[in-house]
């Protein structure tokens, strides 16, 4: 009897409790595992004579407990995107190998993350290294889009309407705003006189804003304005109570089971709004597939679907540049994106049932990028099954395992290294806000140690013909300078590097910061003087800059 018993009884495994992907699995969870435990607890009534009980119930007090604290863990867990092979949703793989070489191979770019997801399903991705899948991405004005989903919650809950005038919001610069409603500002079409750059030197960015004639009538004249979507975020706020990451935390983040979230503040506290999100591709896929099912996740409608339809209606006509609110429309029929500086997409296709993220760092206007998209995965998705050749999955497999960005060409030793070895060398202002930078070279790599203003030292490593990652102690090289900026952003961050000699004799490092945007190419030359000679290039600029030691 005890034997049968014990063949019948059901296997716990924490392996099998430990991922629930969505909150309608958490739910199954959390049934399965009560259930497990009952029929558990039964045979141990029925086999008695041969177990313990104040030993069984002890073990069931303590397991419970610890299912309680599982459960919990896993009710805060990421959803995961599955991924499939691409000939079921109707990719060829040479259509992502091809979309995949050209943005790889383009003088114009420097692919950080791409994502191809067909029927909520991942067909394809990339990240080259040193880049990971897991690391995080500033998205500068792909923010907008997330805004204005902020805004829709509000007109869900009647807290806000488009016809309502900013007067309403901001009474005490009545003299100056009045006329523009928040439709005109989701519009860029308020009239104010554009000065992204007041947020290098303001610190209430609202008062300063709103303090100024206006340079146009109100709807009439399109104008492109960051800080136009920051007063949304700041409408919002005053509305709701909550700044428009917690209310997007609460409200869509969590039930999409996405927790990777961290946006910029102003020094007032208000989130930027027009720039400053910071999260993985995966999360931006998981967003681009809410817009493209009209608000609705799990079956359950976390912004109306009348808002995403009016986010995602042309409401300025500017040619091929259309402008929604706050989100843009595709040169592909029916297609838009959110869009932010140096290509960071969210493209979302409903005549595909495609979400394409792609982030990078492109000194084009995006068209290439965005034209590699069109001719690959989107114009040949047939959206049904096709032929899989095995040999083709298991390359394009490899493919996606082993890419990487160009390494530095060069020599790994030289009879200079004694001029750097062990030394420090003091910097004088700079744009990278270095205070002093030491050498280091050991059989296996060569190490610098930067100082920063705040004293902070971080110790780069960088690989000889291989990325190397390293800790940073403080903050990326960023192409923004606002007031407060990384204020909401906690890190850590991280450099992938890599160091070659040149047959001058001069050193070469290639500095990417992965969970950023930056990049920094370094060409090191120590002068007959003893002091050192930093040419620095920056991804975003085309205008390198010197630094020389004192």
């Amino acid at each position: 009897m005890h034997g049968a018993s014990c063949l019948l009884m059901p296997k716990f495994r924490l392996r099998n409790y430990l991922k629930p992907q969505t909150f309608w699995d958490f739910g199954v969870f959390c049934v399965k595992t009560f259930w497990d435990f009952g029929v558990y607890h039964y045979f141990c009534i029925q086999n008695q004579r041969y177990i313990n009980m104040r030993k069984v119930n002890l073990f069931l007090r303590v397991t419970m407990c610890a299912v309680i604290a599982l459960m919990a863990v896993s009710a805060s867990g990421e959803t995961k995107i599955k991924s499939v092979a691409p000939t079921s949703l109707g990719i060829e793989p040479q259509q992502l190998t091809l979309l995949y070489d050209s943005l790889l191979t383009s003088d114009l770019t420097e692919l950080h993350h791409l994502i191809v997801m067909v029927d909520g399903k991942i067909a394809g991705e990339l990240h080259p290294a040193p880049f990971r899948a897991e690391d995080r991405h500033t998205l500068y004005s792909v923010s907008k889009t997330f805004t204005a989903v902020a805004v829709g919650l509000a007109v869900d809950d009647g807290l806000l309407s488009v016809d309502d005038p900013l007067t309403k919001f901001f009474p005490e610069y009545e003299e100056y705003i009045a006329g523009v409603t928040i439709d005109d500002v989701l519009t860029m079409r308020s009239g104010f006189k554009t000065n992204g750059g007041m947020r290098n030197s303001q610190t209430d960015w609202v008062s300063y804003y709103l303090s100024r004639p206006l340079a146009a009538t109100p709807g009439e004249r399109y104008s492109y304005d960051s800080i136009e979507t920051y007063l949304l975020s700041a409408v919002v706020q005053k509305v709701t109570g909550k700044n428009i990451l917690d209310l997007l935390n609460e409200r869509v983040f969590g039930p999409m089971g996405v927790s990777d979230v961290e946006w910029e503040r102003c020094p007032k506290g208000i989130v930027t709004g027009g720039w400053g999100i910071y999260m993985s591709s995966h999360s931006q896929a998981l967003f681009g597939q809410l817009l493209l099912n009209k608000g609705k996740w799990n079956g359950k409608q976390l912004v109306s679907e009348e808002w995403i339809d009016k986010m995602m209606t042309v409401h300025v006509v500017r040619d091929a540049n259309d402008y929604g609110y706050q989100i843009w429309l595709c040169e592909y029929p029916g297609a838009w994106r959110a869009d932010g500086a140096f290509g960071q997409y969210i493209i979302i296709v409903p005549q595909k049932n495609m979400v394409v993220v792609l982030n990078q760092c492109s000194r084009s206007k995006g068209w290439p990028e965005r034209g590699y998209i069109w001719n690959t995965v989107v114009k040949n998705c047939l959206n049904c099954p096709v032929e899989a050749v095995p040999a083709q999955l298991e390359a394009l497999a490899r493919y996606e395992t082993d890419a990487s960005l160009p390494l530095l060409q060069g020599k790994k030793d030289s009879s200079a290294e004694g001029k750097y070895n062990g030394k420090t060398f003091i910097l004088p202002d700079n744009k990278l806000g270095w205070k002093s930078i030491k050498f280091n070279f050991t059989d296996s790599c060569a190490n610098i140690e930067v100082a920063d203003a705040k004293g902070k030292v971080s110790t780069i490593e960088m690989g000889y013909n291989e990325w190397r990652t390293s800790q940073l102690a403080g903050y990326p090289h960023y192409s923004i300078s606002a007031k407060g900026r990384f204020s909401g952003i906690t890190g850590p961050f991280y450099t992938g590097s890599c160091y070659a000699w040149n047959e001058d004799n001069t050193l070469s490092a290639k500095i990417h910061y992965i969970n950023w945007i930056t990049s920094l190419k370094l060409d090191f030359t120590v002068l007959r003087d003893g002091k050192l000679h930093i040419d620095v290039s920056e991804n975003f600029t085309s205008k390198p800059f010197t630094i020389i030691s004192e």
